[in-house]
């Protein structure tokens, strides 16, 4: 086996004037562990999340996140999954401005330690390794930051001598790496990069002070991709590092502008209304707020003019308040601060009548699975997944928390169709699975919308014979009736073929799982068993949670059902009932997967509310009462469903201890919320 390898990356904040465009300030490690100078801080690993593009070595300049993920890697551009390090340890010594964080691959096996120390204002990031780099890895091993594309598309960089524009698609050239991959081609090659020197908000320069600067458009590989500065690791050197000097140009005095918040939704003329405005500390100015109503004609005058109460700093800002709870007359208002100006927003009794729409009757029909879905001159996708979906493979961890244990609990063999999953159910909003943790939670939660509310609109055809969904065309069919339908095919599609609750389906492959294009494009659409297949797989394995969750959604989709769809109401009341029996009966399975509750007990505690405001059956009630321990320890988490069940419970005891409760609770609350 390989002799471990240590790697210890160094970065030096070393800072010295030199020109009157660089910040006059001192760049120090704060309070809050990150290094910070009036326009710009820098983060050391605040956060990790590079597949969302924050995290690691983090730079915030003028208030804009223009740099982050820099730390060690083992590729140009990491997609989804790479080998990434991970934090072990965060030290911070603040008399001597320094920080030093520990870090660890698994895959290879490799240790890193990321030093920093601030000084004035000039940022040298030094990789150190303690050894030469391992044969296998050479020309691999990295320092790489990201820079936003959106912050620099159009504008200008200048590598030593050659300069170039940053462009807004991803061009070639490509080159093909291993097993034919795509590899970027470097746009430019130096040693001192100067990005944006036009931009004063953007312009800040890297310098490599013992190797290239390499700067590749990570889009090339993936869509979500930046711009990336790298330098590799050479194999053969003696030094074992890469030195690289970071020089922000700071607009002098620089002070954030201040922000308005406030409910883009708009205001019931009798609730309580509030204007928040959050402020650079450095910003000393007593501003004067204006409400500003627009008259009739078009005209506006000024309703209330006021200072704003401060409020407090909280984490990097200042918090100013203006109530204007007493404003009231209906009509369209805006603010005004000095030069800042908010967009308009409505005060109205019928204010909150009109938000809602665009959720029912365009997000939830495109989000359909298993349909076609046509909007005027769009079709937003074809007739997909008609291949769903084959039994998971055994003693398997997928990608996105998907697991399958060393047995399926069906009577399906790994890589075998499993048939009726091709029905209902709604694409995740970011990809396409089908969590049924998730698909449970929706069904929910639109059944408690339609029972509270009483939405009886209908905007929508859903031809579920034809499989095909039209927006904006009404069918006579109540929408979110008929996506409560469309749900509950998907998860009674478990308890119809298996008997229980399947947690997911899900793409089988990475280069599946990230597809971004047309849904019927993702595979075939025709029955392919087989670990070669491009069908979907579902994970199967029972868990408890999962089936309690599953009888909450089901018991209260099968109340709000009736009249519309009988027979799938009583199928859905059938179900849960059958769901209850067998968890009672049973010892308690926990199976650890996507979209899974690990709270068994609140789960139970719903299905046992739902149930029991559904049928008045005293079973469930007594259940409720054995549990009412648990109900007062997590009241905050579950107090609101037991509260539906007052008006039919005569147990004075379970009463007055669920009240007082929610009287501590409600003090707690009030209490943090001050």
């Amino acid at each position: 086996m390989q002799k471990k390898q240590l790697f210890i990356i160094t970065v030096f904040i070393i800072s010295f004037l030199s020109g009157e465009n660089l910040l006059s300030g001192h760049l120090t490690l704060n309070d809050q562990d990150y290094f910070h100078m009036p326009g710009f801080s820098l983060l050391p690993f605040t956060d990790t999340y590079p597949e969302g593009k924050q995290g690691d070595i983090e730079v915030i300049y003028h208030d804009q996140r223009i740099m982050t993920n820099g730390s060690v890697r083992l590729e140009i551009s990491p997609g989804q999954w790479a080998p990434l390090p991970e934090v072990k340890s965060k030290k911070f010594f603040k008399e001597t401005n320094e920080a030093e964080i520990r870090l660890a691959f698994t895959h290879p096996d490799l240790s890193c330690t990321i030093h920093i120390k601030s000084l004035k204002n000039k940022v040298i990031i030094q990789m150190v390794s303690d050894g030469p780099v391992p044969e296998e890895w050479a020309g691999r091993i990295g320092l790489n930051i990201e820079l936003f594309p959106g912050a620099v598309f159009g504008k200008s960089y200048v590598m030593d001598n050659h300069a170039g524009l940053f462009p807004r698609q991803a061009n070639g050239p490509v080159l093909s790496g291993e097993n034919g991959t795509p590899q970027p081609v470097p746009l430019t090659v130096g040693k001192y990069l100067s990005i944006a020197p036009e931009s004063p908000r953007c312009h800040i320069d890297i310098e490599s002070v013992n190797g290239d600067l390499l700067m590749y458009d990570g889009r090339i590989t993936a869509q979500n991709g930046w711009f990336v500065i790298r330098s590799v690791l050479p194999a053969d050197s003696q030094e074992n590092k890469i030195e690289w000097i970071l020089s922000p140009h700071v607009i002098p005095g620089y002070k954030r502008t201040p922000v308005l918040l406030y409910s883009q939704a708009g205001y019931h003329p009798d609730q309580t209304k509030t204007l928040f405005i959050e402020k650079d500390p450095l910003d000393n100015n007593t501003h004067t707020v204006q409400l500003i109503r627009i008259d009739e004609a078009g005209s506006t005058r000024v309703e209330l003019e006021a200072i704003p109460e401060k409020r407090g700093h909280f984490l990097c800002y200042d918090y100013y308040s203006l109530d204007f709870t007493d404003i009231k007359k209906p009509g369209a208002y805006f603010f005004r601060m000095n030069q800042i100006q908010s967009s308009p927003f409505i005060i109205s009794a019928d204010v909150y009548q009109s938000l809602w729409q665009p959720t029912l009757e365009t997000f939830f029909p495109v989000q359909m699975c298993h349909m076609r879905v046509e909007d005027r001159y769009r079709v937003w996708h074809d007739i997909c997944h008609q291949d769903d979906a084959l039994q998971a493979p055994t003693d398997h961890s997928h990608f996105d928390g998907y697991k399958q244990n060393s047995n399926t609990d069906t009577s399906f063999d790994p890589y075998q169709h499993i048939p009726g999953l091709s029905e209902g159910g709604w694409h995740d909003a970011g990809d396409f699975d089908l969590a049924a943790g998730s698909q449970a939670i929706t069904i929910y939660t639109l059944a408690l919308i339609k029972e509270t509310f009483h939405v009886n609109s209908d905007q929508t055809t859903v031809n579920n014979s034809g499989k095909k969904v039209i927006l904006h065309q009404p069918d006579g069919y109540i929408d979110i009736l008929q996506q409560i339908s469309h749900g509950l095919q998907n998860l009674l599609a478990g308890y119809r073929t298996v008997g229980h609750c399947l947690p997911g389906i899900i793409s089988n492959s990475l280069k599946q799982y990230v597809h971004m294009g047309e849904a019927a494009s993702m595979t075939n659409n025709r029955i392919d068993e087989g670990a070669a297949s491009d069908d979907r797989w579902v994970f199967t394995n029972r868990s408890t949670a999962l089936e309690y969750q599953a009888a909450t959604a089901l018991t209260a989709a099968s109340r709000v059902l009736r009249g519309y769809d009988d027979a799938l109401a009583e199928e859905c009341l059938r179900t849960a009932v059958q769901i209850w029996e067998y968890e009672q009966n049973h010892d308690p399975v926990v199976h650890r997967s996507a979209y899974i509750s690990r709270n068994i007990v609140q789960q139970e505690i719903m299905a046992a509310s739902e149930l029991y405001l559904t049928t008045q059956d005293d079973r469930y009630f007594k259940r409720l009462q054995e549990l009412l321990p648990e109900i007062q320890d997590q009241i905050g988490r579950i107090g609101w469903s037991v509260t539906r069940l007052l008006p039919f419970i005569e147990d004075d005891y379970f009463v007055e201890m669920f009240k007082q409760s929610i009287s501590t609770y409600s003090t707690t609350l009030d209490s943090t919320l001050k």
